[in-house]
């Protein structure tokens, strides 16, 4: 099962590395990891998720409560999020695909953000199973580079920090 996990951890040299260290050190594997500013000007919000079972996912929280620099930690439920994911994909430019690959780009309400003669780029937001589907239709054109950032998710309901 698919967890994501929120950290707020004081916004200092180092702390990243501790954190995937602690992880990672115990053999637990980090799907997707993103990191940014938070509302408070020391802080980071960390947003990590694991292709786990619930008995690994309990020891990565327990292991993250313990660290130092580490202020918050909080499991999203899944049910109860607001998830957005972006991917930019360079697809192989052809005459013969262009309207098809347009008509594509517009049902999922992306972007095309730079044309060159030999490609597209194209620029999609949304919920990670939106951007899975996107890839698998998108596919057949010719990928040629693929980079998404993973989810970041707030939960719905406020939190206390």
């Amino acid at each position: 099962m698919r967890y994501i996990l929120s950290l707020i951890v004081e916004n200092k040299h180092g702390v990243l590395s501790k954190v995937s260290q602690v992880i990672t050190g115990r053999g637990y594997n980090i799907q997707t990891l993103t990191v940014g500013p938070s509302e408070k000007q020391d802080t980071s919000r960390m947003i990590i998720t694991f292709d786990c079972d619930e008995k690994i996912i309990g020891q990565v929280v327990k292991q993250m409560n313990k660290l130092i620099d580490v202020i918050k930690v909080f499991l999203i439920d899944e049910k109860e999020k607001v998830e957005r994911e972006l991917v930019l994909i360079r697809v192989f430019r052809s005459k013969d695909t262009e309207d098809s690959l347009f008509r594509i780009v517009d049902i999922f309400k992306g972007r095309i953000v730079h044309v060159s003669p030999k490609s597209f780029v194209v620029e999609l937001t949304g919920h990670s199973g939106k951007i899975n589907a996107f890839i698998e239709n998108i596919k057949p054109y010719g990928v040629q580079d693929l980079m998404r950032t993973g989810p970041l998710a707030l939960p719905r309901f406020e939190t206390k920090a």
